[in-house]
């Protein structure tokens, strides 16, 4: 019951405040909106309300909503347009207006999921310290002065609160830093000209590394993995970290081998036969999550604070990297099979917004702003019956000077129906095998 309400409480967030921005913007527009729905269906309640009478429902398949507008092209609703209200028309406003009130509606998710991590960055959260694991002694770094448990401040001048911070400055940075700080002993020490190598490494390397969870038919469960099993190598190499250890098992892939890990602190070989792969060879994974031990993590964590300046570009940032790994993503579901059993519908958005909301109200709101930010991304793809389908049309219509025709608005309107229509059953489907089958 926790969960249908939680993913009801969800559904009327997020768009409720995505059709919000049609909404508002069709009015400041002077566009008369007839309707504002919550969901799809038989409508379980109903109220008019505003100077128009704007029909606001909530209807019984909460699975989206949307904003009628008055539109003449709208055969349900030309018989009943008055002449006083024409000039209020979708249809005959201008090209920008039409545009603005598409837009608006994938816009104020992606603002929404902006300021709502801004907000927690603001707020504050517990993250890991930026602190050296590992160091060679022959190396450059421990020749200048840097050392094991020293907590990086800065890199040229920009400041390093936490680990997420120092992995975003050294990524793709190639060039020597010129002046890089750090604290030991609660005093800062400064470095010139050091050029950062994989040789330094930062926490958690070197950690105990533990399964977490272990998927249901998995190879994983097999060979008798379990939860709590700390990973050791990897036909006979040692594993320092998790990145270390996906790559070793990626680069061992249809191939077989040993595991080595302890169990109850008793060290165990566990072999792979390569006639495990046959049936498991769209994803090189062989089931299983992986963590580091709670007690340690918990020592090297600091609570971060971060101005409203920097709240709002770490939030830019983020919205940003998401919005290329949704992209990324929703190409590959049409170049890679194992891409579409990803997929989740109703029921995995459903699991997700109750496993954040029994973790705590800030856990959530995180949830809200990520799912908000995923549906205005996915609503601006530009695939017909999408916000991003309307919006190509307007472009088109505007580099053509005239809009496309009706047998071409049809033809592109049925394409976007059969790709909807396919991506929408292939998400029940997973949900289905998910959390209905348990497969």
């Amino acid at each position: 019951m926790t969960t249908f309400l939680v993913f009801i409480l969800t559904i009327i967030i997020v768009v409720g405040i995505h059709e919000f921005g049609h909404f508002q913007m069709a009015r400041w527009c002077n566009v008369k909106v007839l309707k504002f729905s919550i969901g799809f269906g038989k409508p379980l309640f109903t109220f008019l309300f505003g100077k128009d009478q704007t029909e606001f429902l909530v209807s019984s398949i909460p699975l989206g909503g949307y904003v009628k507008l008055l539109d003449e092209n709208n055969i349900e609703t030309s018989e009943k347009v008055k002449k006083i209200d024409l000039k209020r028309a979708f249809n005959r406003q201008s090209l920008v207006k039409r545009f603005l009130i598409v837009a608006a509606g994938p816009l104020i998710n992606i603002i929404l999921g902006v300021l709502i991590f801004s907000f927690i960055y603001m707020h504050g959260s517990l993250e890991i310290k930026p602190s050296i694991r590992g160091l060679p002694v022959l190396s450059e770094a421990f020749q200048q002065g840097l050392r094991v448990g020293d907590e990086i401040v800065s890199l040229d001048g920009n400041k390093i609160k936490s680990l997420e911070d120092l992995d975003n400055a050294l990524k793709d940075h190639k060039e020597a830093f010129q002046d890089i700080s750090f604290k030991r002993g609660g005093q800062v020490i400064h470095i010139k000209n050091l050029l950062w190598t994989d040789e330094i490494k930062v926490f958690p390397y070197g950690l105990p590394i533990l399964i977490q969870s272990v998927e249901a038919g998995s190879i994983a469960e097999k060979i008798g993995l379990k939860v709590h099993d700390q990973m050791l190598m990897v036909d006979q190499i040692p594993i320092k970290d998790i990145p270390d250890l996906i790559t070793n098992v990626q680069n061992h892939w249809l191939m077989s081998y040993d595991l080595t890990i302890k169990r109850e602190n008793i060290i165990q070989y566990i072999h792979i036969d390569k006639k495990l792969f046959e049936s498991k060879v769209d994803k090189k994974r062989i089931g299983i999550s992986l963590g580091y031990d709670e007690a340690i993590i918990k020592a090297h964590l600091i609570e971060v604070k971060y101005t409203f300046g920097e709240s709002i570009n770490k939030s830019l940032a983020q919205s940003y990297t998401f919005f290329t790994l949704t992209l990324k993503t929703f190409k590959s579901l049409f170049t890679q099979k194992a891409a579409l059993k990803d997929l989740g519908g109703p029921l995995t958005i459903a699991n997700m917004a109750s496993s954040s909301f029994l973790e705590g109200i800030f856990p959530y709101i995180q949830f809200i702003g990520l799912i908000s930010l995923n549906i205005g991304i996915l609503n601006l793809l530009p695939i017909p019956l999408l916000d991003g389908g309307h919006l190509v049309n307007y472009l088109i219509e505007f580099v053509r000077g005239k809009p496309l025709s009706n047998k071409n608005m049809m033809l592109s309107q049925r394409v976007g129906m059969l790709i909807l229509g396919l991506l929408t059953v292939i998400a029940l489907y997973n949900d289905a095998c998910r959390y209905l089958l348990g497969s």
